[in-house]
């Protein structure tokens, strides 16, 4: 998948020429999981899978193309109380949220490709919203930095689309840097960048089991995690430490204490991995991660079988340095930080070992770490 694929799409559609192109990457969270709404920390980066769309201006109903759904709904951005079906709520959304800041977005006529794997917990809805973030931006000239970007992505998942999301996504896709991880305070949106030593590659390990986090599943997280934070007197669970969660668990009921317990656990270990990555420190990035996954499966509850077999795959495999489930749960991927000399004997052992403990065939993608979303061409 690649512009070119998106340009040649794009004229044998709708028989012109796009005037701008954008892409804007997917991301695989290293650490810090489900602690974004608690108002924690994560650790993800962009990578080089992603999503790009050409587009131009043009008078009447906005009208869409994605090389893999199809023609999307048409809306229309001045009628912003007709929401379409399906993905074209992506695009539109975006119109509707980027309309407060700088005024009435045009109609379009634009096409998406995607080389990002559905399911698979890297964020296609947040590449989504920030490749139209910037293709709108490209073709009015409105400025806007990066954060800007991802809060408003985060406004059209959240308002428009109506997934309770938090910023990591968004603030991952806007905010890549090449060979770097994002340390992300999800308070204060403040970032710093964490080089990833470039003899590791980053694999995402498809467990090709569709993630399956109910709606209801989530809120009772985030209900829950709001419910110990209360009882404890903090704001968020980003405000207690274990020492203190310890103290208060006669008043917590067991299932939120556990589900504390992973949230503070983790916002500790994201904190510890940062210094990690920084040393190289082997020993360090696979007891973090794997601690980060078994906390994800015991306290938090969120893992499945198969997440389980594919990063018990991964620990056991060559060159591996940390493996842990990433992204909601309950099917989805793992994500590997693999030596990069030894990815190809990883790979091949993780697989075997995966299709033999579960009877389903996984995919294994060695990833690298890209910038954020960006003009191609305008």
């Amino acid at each position: 998948m690649s512009l070119s694929q998106a340009l040649s799409l794009h004229r044998n559609y709708f028989g012109v020429e796009p005037k701008t192109a954008v892409f804007a990457p997917g991301r695989i969270n290293l650490i810090g999981e489900h602690t974004d709404y608690n108002g924690g920390f994560v650790m993800p980066c962009a990578i080089d899978l992603g999503i790009w769309v050409v587009g131009r201006i043009v008078d009447g109903e906005s009208r869409l193309m994605s090389d893999s759904a199809g023609p999307g709904k048409p809306f229309d951005t001045t009628n912003t109380d007709r929401k379409p079906n399906g993905w074209s709520k992506y695009p539109a959304g975006m119109a509707w949220a980027l309309s407060d800041p700088f005024g009435p977005m045009p109609n379009i006529e634009a096409t998406v490709v995607s080389n990002l794997p559905m399911g698979s917990g890297v964020s296609s809805s947040a590449a989504m919203e920030l490749a139209f973030g910037k293709l709108f931006q490209a073709l009015v000239g409105f400025e806007a930095d990066a954060r800007q970007l991802a809060l408003l992505g985060q406004k059209c998942e959240n308002q428009y689309v109506g997934v309770n999301c938090g910023i990591m996504d968004q603030m991952a896709s806007a905010c890549g840097k090449k060979n770097n991880a994002i340390c992300l305070d999800t308070r204060s949106l403040e970032i710093e960048y964490a080089p990833v030593d470039p003899s590791l590659a980053v694999v995402l390990l498809d467990t090709k089991k569709p993630r399956a986090l109910t709606d209801s599943a989530y809120n009772e997280r985030r209900s829950q995690c709001e419910a110990a934070a209360s009882a404890m007197g903090v704001p968020q669970l980003r405000d207690a430490d274990l020492e203190m969660l310890l103290s208060q668990k006669a008043k917590l009921d067991e299932v939120v204490f556990r589900r504390a317990r992973h949230v503070v656990t983790e916002d500790a270990r994201s904190t510890a991995f940062k210094v990690a990555l920084a040393e190289s420190d082997r020993n360090g990035i696979f007891a973090l991660m794997k601690g980060s996954h078994d906390s994800l499966r015991d306290d938090y509850e969120v893992s499945c079988p198969e997440l389980d077999a594919m990063a018990e795959s991964a620990w056991l495999a060559p060159g591996i340095f940390g493996a842990r489930m990433t992204g909601a749960g309950f099917g989805g991927a793992c994500v590997a930080l693999v030596e990069r000399t030894r990815e190809e004997a990883f790979t091949e052992a993780v697989l075997m070992s995966y299709a033999k403990a579960t009877g389903r065939e996984g995919e294994a993608i060695v990833c690298s770490i890209d910038d954020g979303a960006r003009i191609l061409q305008s």
